[in-house]
C-alpha cells in the first residue's frame, strides 16, 4: 500500500496558495493548537494544501485511517499534525524548523 491508495474519509478541506510545487496533506485535530499553528504556517507561507480533521471522523473510519497511515509510513503511532508531502515524506508533530526543512528545495 502507498499513500495514494489510502481512502481518506470525511470533509477534505483545500486551501489555495501560490506555492504548488508539492502535494501537501495535513491530518489534524480540530481542537489541537499545534495543528492550527501548522495550518496557519502553511497558509502564511503561501502553500497550497489539503487537510482533514481526524477527530471529526466516525470512530471506525478514524481507526482505519490511522492504521493505514501507520502501515504506509512505518510508524507506531500518529502524532498531530501529521504532515505528508508528495505522498512519500512525512513529519509527525509541528516543529517549524523541521517543517521548513521538509519544504526546502
Amino acid at each position: 500500500m502507498n499513500f495514494e491508495e489510502i481512502k481518506i474519509p470525511g470533509d477534505i478541506v483545500a486551501v489555495e496558495g501560490e506555492k504548488k510545487m508539492h502535494s501537501v496533506f495535513v491530518f489534524a485535530l480540530s481542537t489541537c493548537m499545534w495543528c492550527k499553528k501548522g495550518k496557519q504556517w502553511l497558509k502564511d507561507n503561501g502553500y497550497t494544501y489539503r487537510y482533514v480533521d481526524v477527530d471529526l471522523l466516525p470512530l471506525d473510519e478514524k481507526r482505519e485511517l490511522k492504521s493505514d497511515l501507520r502501515e504506509v509510513f512505518n510508524v507506531l503511532s500518529i502524532r498531530y499534525p501529521f504532515l505528508v508531502i508528495d505522498g512519500m515524506n512525512f513529519y509527525s508533530g509541528f516543529n517549524i524548523d523541521n517543517w521548513k526543512e521538509m519544504f526546502s528545495e
